[in-house]
């Protein structure tokens, strides 16, 4: 239910004009008035309904990740004896940072905006603002080392080693995004209530209008990622070895990075007046704007080794290994966001130039 909220200092008052503005928002109805003196006024007001709030961030996010991956599996056998070793490893290694700063908030949807300030904004996205840097870096270290070793005559070493890893590096950054505006919201200037006011509204509306994004500053993303796997059989006289190893790697390193986007319009917003000379924005996209440098540097090293060594006996190695390395990027900067459908602005400008002519007439 709409709940009314009169203000008693806003009662008309004997000898003052008023000229009341009506603001709906979350099914509230405020009375305010928009009359001051002259001698009592300071500084533009406007009136806003449903919008978003901007996001500000100065200074620098930095996040700094470090993974070591280093199984060990050896078999040792004397002479006349045997000896075998089996291991087998997972690993699943998160170092995907997500920072997000200077993001706007988004318009709301329904809400109606009308006054006599400089400005009436009704469900706008919210600007959004960084400046400063984001800074990641990922180092992920995988070296298994799988060893058999069979040390004199009758020995029979044998040594198995199996290994998949999943290294989800890169980082998504996201700096100075306007919020996005919001659906079916109206944005216009109040009744002229007052003898003697002016006959048009210089002030702006806004309605549905997605806010601007602005990044000032660096992004730098920095991956690196090195696999070493070691496989070593030694079979000394009369013993025999065996050494097997087979790794599964996937190192992940794609890299998101956006900054400076503007949010996208709403739609079916009704921006109009009608006498009206100011900014017109229905459903209108932000602005995007980006300053500075994206920097994305990723780094894999692959260095399998397997050593057979048949010391007077015999040595078996074996190694199969399986490596991906994603080192895409997504790098956005300055872009608009997108203009809304089903919007209305509407200035009545001929109304103006009509009335103009005829006063000077």
């Amino acid at each position: 239910m709409t709940e009314f909220r009169p203000l008693s200092e806003d009662l008309p008052k004997a000898g003052a004009d008023q000229n009341l503005a009506f603001n709906v928002a979350a099914g509230h109805l405020a009375l305010v008035p928009t009359w001051l003196p002259l001698d009592v006024a300071s500084g533009p007001s406007s009136n806003s309904a449903g919008s978003g709030g901007a996001g500000i961030s100065e200074g620098v996010i930095s996040s700094n990740a470090l993974a070591v991956f280093m199984p060990s599996n050896a078999a040792i056998a004397g002479p006349h004896s045997g000896a075998e070793a089996v291991q087998g490893n997972d690993a699943f290694i998160n170092q995907h940072p997500t920072e997000m700063a200077g993001i706007g908030g988004n318009g709301g949807s329904g809400n109606v905006a009308i006054g006599g300030g400089d400005a009436n904004h009704a469900g706008s996205g919210g600007t959004g603002l960084f400046y400063g840097g984001l800074v990641s870096t990922e180092v992920a270290l995988f070296a298994p080392v799988n060893t058999a070793v069979a040390a004199g005559p009758g020995a029979m070493a044998h040594a198995e080693q199996s290994n998949n890893a999943l290294f989800l590096q890169g980082a998504t950054q996201i700096g100075g995004m306007g919020g996005s505006g919001g659906d079916q919201n109206v944005a216009g200037h109040g009744p002229l209530m007052s003898p003697g006011t002016s006959l048009t509204f210089t002030g702006d509306n806004y309605a549905g209008h997605g806010g601007d994004g602005y990044f000032v500053g660096s992004m730098v993303d920095v991956s690196i990622a090195i696999f070493s796997p070691i496989n070593i059989a030694i079979g000394a006289a009369g013993g025999s070895a065996q050494a097997h190893q087979t790794n599964n790697v996937i190192f992940d390193q794609g890299t998101v990075q956006i900054a400076g986007i503007g949010g996208n319009s709403g739609g079916f917003n009704l921006s109009s007046d009608t006498i009206f000379t100011g900014n017109h924005a229905g459903g209108g996209g932000g602005v995007g704007s980006s300053t500075g440098s994206m920097i994305e540097v990723n780094f894999g090293y692959f260095h399998p080794m397997n050593i057979a060594v048949p010391a007077g006996g015999t040595a078996d190695a074996q190694q199969i290994d399986h490596v991906l390395y994603d080192q895409h990027a997504l790098q956005l900067a300055g872009i608009g966001g997108h203009g809304g459908e089903g919007n209305l602005t509407d200035a009545h400008s001929a109304l103006v130039d009509d009335i103009l002519s005829f006063m000077h007439g």
